[in-house]
């Protein structure tokens, strides 16, 4: 029997192999678009022979013991929107699998939760005849994972926005909006909470529109990028290293000046106001122009300056030579600093020396750069 929808199918069946006919001819036997016609073609017509089958749903008037179960008989199906996340969840997994692992396992995740709603809506539809009752037994099924999921969502859209608008402002300037909009959240909030007449769709609606100029101010401000400073900061790395030189870095900036009592110091090493470098250690009287260290244990060396400049100690022990091939050497100083330290400040330095002094052609020395004449031995045995 030819119905409706079978003739609609067949006749798009029909176009698709005549379009595939003529992307043969006119790109020069290409098969890859006549292919596509082809599976097209198939596809429409196997679903006009399925129509012709089924005779469109219809069931003949004379028929009567199948009008109970007729398709007209059946209550119509909801509106929903879990058939079109579906689609976008499976368009979003194509593209992560010819783009992007992490994009592929977010569209699957996506699919897979789509198509749970989708098929949990359709079976609470039928669940009884009302309407009431089934919303409350879908409900009594999805809520304890729809809206735990829903809220961490929710808060990470929240938190990400945010976190990319103050990486985007002056440091200055983010705590001042960050101030102002806890204000602002709070003010509303008393007004809502204290007027319990408010109608529930328009403060929903509020939140929507406000939710969507954050997400949209976030994703605006990550493609504008990063303040100049963390730019600069990330490209030079600056917590990545601590240069050990007379000049301020940038990581001495706001360092410690305080040392717990429990660091379990091996030696203290003073800098006198007259600029005289000596060196404290447990069971010795008088100051030590020589210490010793253990080897391959961590060793906590106390710095404390008492001059007016601000100093940094130096522990250098020794150097390792890397072979980078073709007869290149890359030769690397092996030393542990502390950050800049005020006068009257004091910081500590932790190493683990894995090799003996002896075996170094070079001394291990403690030093402070910039102070002509301070140094103190160091010997690993």
């Amino acid at each position: 029997m030819i119905t409706t929808s079978s003739k609609l199918l067949y006749g798009l069946g029909a176009g698709s192999l005549a379009a595939g006919f003529v992307w043969f001819i006119t790109n020069e036997g290409q098969q890859l678009g006549s292919v596509m016609f082809a599976f097209l073609a198939v596809a429409f017509i196997f679903m006009g022979a399925i129509a012709s089958y089924t005779r469109d749903g219809h069931i003949l008037s004379t028929d009567t013991s199948a009008h109970g179960s007729s398709a007209a008989a059946q209550k119509s199906v909801g509106r929903s929107l879990w058939p079109f996340g579906t689609a976008v969840s499976a368009g979003v997994t194509v593209v992560g699998l010819i783009s992007s692992p992490g994009i592929f396992k977010v569209g699957v995740a996506l699919l897979i939760a789509m198509l749970a709603e989708w098929m949990v809506s359709n079976w609470a539809e039928r669940a009884s005849a009302s309407n009431e009752y089934n919303i409350k037994v879908r409900d009594y099924i999805v809520h304890p994972l729809e809206l735990p999921i829903a809220g961490a969502l929710l808060l990470s859209v929240i938190v990400l926005s945010m976190s990319r608008v103050f990486l985007a402002l002056d440091k200055s300037a983010g705590a001042i909006v960050f101030a102002v909009a806890g204000a602002v959240i709070l003010f509303f909030g008393t007004l809502i909470a204290l007027r319990r007449d408010v109608n529930r769709r328009v403060v929903g609606g509020i939140l929507g529109v406000v939710l969507l100029a954050l997400a949209g101010t976030g994703v605006a401000t990550a493609l504008d990028g990063e303040r100049e400073q963390l730019v600069e900061a990330a490209e030079e790395d600056h917590f990545a290293h601590r240069g050990c030189t007379e000049e301020k870095e940038y990581s001495d900036k706001k360092a410690s000046r305080a040392v717990a009592m429990k660091s379990s110091v091996q030696a203290a090493v003073i800098l006198s106001d007259e600029g005289v470098l000596y060196a404290e250690v447990d069971g010795y009287e008088t100051a030590q122009t020589a210490i010793t260290l253990q080897r391959s244990n961590p060793s906590t060396i106390l710095f404390i300056n008492e001059t007016d400049d601000a100093r940094r100690m130096v522990l250098s022990y020794g150097k390792v030579v890397e072979d980078l091939g073709g007869g290149v050497e890359k030769e690397t100083a092996l030393e542990a600093c502390t950050s800049k330290v005020e006068k009257g400040g004091q910081q500590a330095v932790t190493v683990v020396i894995p090799k003996p002094s002896s075996a170094s052609d070079e001394p291990f020395t403690i030093t402070v750069p910039g102070v002509d004449g301070a140094k103190i031995d160091v010997f690993v045995p």
